[in-house]
C-alpha cells in the first residue's frame, strides 16, 4: 500500500506599490540592477549573461538573511509593457514566480502590481511561506518607502530607518 503524500503548501499574494516616477524610471526599480538602489543588501551575482544585461533567461544568484541563497531566472521581460517575471528557487525551501507589471497612473506616477506564487519544498519552506504571508503587506509598504527614499536621493532616510535595515 502506498503512503498518501500531502500536497505541498502553496500561496499566491498580490499587491501594489506606488512609485512617484514616470513609467520607464519606475520599471527600472524592479529589475535586478534597479533593486540595488533601494533594497538593503541586494547584490545579485550574475551567472548568465555575466554582465547582467536585462534579457529573458538572465540568471543570477542572491544571498539573503541567514546566508540563504536564492537562484533567479528572468522568464519574461517586456520593458515596453512594463512587465517582468522571475522564476526563483531557494534550494531545499521554496520555489515559485514573482511577476511585476507597471502601469502609468499619472504624468510622473506609476503603479506596480506585484504577484508572488510560491510553493514550499520542505517544512522549513512551509515556515518561510507562513512568515512571508504574514509580512506581505508590510513588505510592500516598505518597498514603497524605500523606493520613495531612493527617488529623493542619498540621505533621505532618518537615522532610525537606516538602523532598522
Amino acid at each position: 500500500m502506498r503512503a498518501t503524500r500531502q500536497m505541498a503548501q502553496h500561496l499566491e499574494r498580490s499587491g501594489r506599490v506606488s512609485v512617484a516616477a514616470p513609467f520607464a524610471k519606475a520599471f527600472k526599480f524592479f529589475t535586478p540592477d534597479g533593486e540595488r538602489v533601494w533594497v538593503p543588501g541586494w547584490d545579485p551575482e550574475y551567472l548568465h549573461p555575466r554582465d547582467g544585461t536585462l534579457v529573458e533567461d538572465l540568471t543570477f544568484r542572491t544571498r539573503h538573511q541567514l546566508d540563504e541563497v536564492t537562484l533567479w531566472l528572468v522568464s519574461r521581460c517586456d520593458e515596453a509593457r512594463g512587465a517582468i517575471e522571475y522564476v526563483r528557487v531557494t534550494p531545499g525551501s521554496r520555489m515559485g514566480t514573482v511577476s511585476v507589471l507597471c502601469v502609468t497612473t499619472g504624468a510622473v506616477q506609476t503603479e506596480a502590481s506585484i504577484t508572488y506564487r510560491l510553493t514550499a519544498l520542505s517544512e522549513a519552506g512551509e515556515a518561510a511561506l507562513d512568515a512571508f504571508a504574514a509580512e506581505f503587506s508590510d513588505m510592500l509598504a516598505t518597498w514603497e518607502r524605500h523606493i520613495a527614499d531612493a527617488l529623493r536621493g542619498p540621505g533621505s532616510q532618518s537615522p532610525t530607518e537606516r538602523r532598522q535595515q
